[in-house]
């Protein structure tokens, strides 16, 4: 076996996932020169070159493949070790690790934990917050037991190849307006009604959705962008602009938002899906089946 460090493989992993020296050091929150040393030793351990280095990334050779799999499969389980060793020494206890992208994880998995936990009292979760791409990720690598993801129009698409999908009813792609705008109380308004609009959009990478204006709009006006939807939202409410809503979002938008739908026969939507893996436990499936009964309740709540 190569001598190969923990360090080592954790760096292997972050640069085969994200297919750049850059984006692993953002993501572990190393310098790139480390992860550079890091690769390096690794290479020097294997005895051959794990990848090949181009002008705007990396792709693996077949050696990183196998290396990545073993680093991905050994990190996995020293993971479920040490989450083993931190819980309580009860065996009541059932722990499941969910996830999801910031707008579910802001109304629709924490009212579907709520029903979860107050139907089985003996369940304990850890929350965790990314893209949909790197949700995928964790999933098929059991860093996750379920989480809810966006696929469709204007989205990265991820392969969901393995996993076990269940769709979510979570609505419509919204807007939401500041309560003293013109359109307020509409229930759905055609689409030349916003064009003209200011639009309040979002800043991510490039592995998150940008949430900027209406997605058919050809030339929107934007008037600021900021990054988190406290932000955004906030904006909206002081009477700066309107902004994309998923409508699973709407019961946590704050006063002074209205939420409006938007009639576009040109739009083909998104789909919310939760993941888990293919051979999933009767755990994963009450998780399931608790966000399946809060999107509806989200859904039947929005006017």
């Amino acid at each position: 076996m190569p001598d190969i460090s923990m360090s080592a493989l954790r760096v292997v992993r972050a640069v085969a996932t994200h297919k750049s020296l850059s984006e692993a050091a953002r993501a572990l929150g190393y310098s790139q020169p480390a992860v550079s040393r890091q690769v390096a030793a690794a290479e020097v351990a294997v005895g051959k070159a794990l990848f090949v280095r181009h002008p705007r990334g990396v792709s693996l050779t077949r050696a990183g493949t196998v290396v990545a799999r073993f680093a991905t499969e050994t990190l996995t389980r020293l993971e479920h070790l040490e989450q083993s060793i931190e819980e309580p020494a009860s065996d009541r206890e059932l722990r499941v690790r969910v996830g999801g992208f910031p707008a579910a994880n802001a109304a629709l998995f924490p009212r579907a934990l709520a029903r979860l936990t107050e139907q089985h009292p003996r369940v304990a979760f850890t929350l965790a917050e990314a893209s949909s791409p790197a949700l995928v990720q964790q999933v098929s690598a059991g860093r996750l037991d379920v989480a809810v993801v966006a696929m469709g129009q204007g989205l990265p698409q991820a392969a969901l190849e393995g996993l076990r999908t269940t769709p979510l009813e979570t609505g419509e792609l919204c807007v939401g307006i500041p309560t003293g705008h013109r359109l307020h109380g509409t229930a759905r308004v055609p689409l030349a009604e916003i064009a003209n609009e200011p639009w309040i959009v979002g800043r991510g990478s490039r592995e998150e959705p940008r949430f900027g204006a209406w997605p058919t709009l050809a030339d929107p006006v934007v008037r600021c962008r900021a990054r988190s939807w406290t932000a955004r939202l906030g904006l909206v409410s002081a009477g700066l602009g309107i902004c994309l809503l998923p409508e699973m979002l709407a019961p946590s938008v704050p006063a002074g938002v209205g939420v409006v739908r938007v009639e576009d026969p040109t739009w083909l939507g998104r789909s919310v899906l939760a993941l888990t893996p293919w051979e999933s436990t009767e755990l994963h499936e009450l998780v399931t089946g608790s966000l399946r009964e809060a999107a509806s309740a989200i859904r039947e709540e929005t006017p």
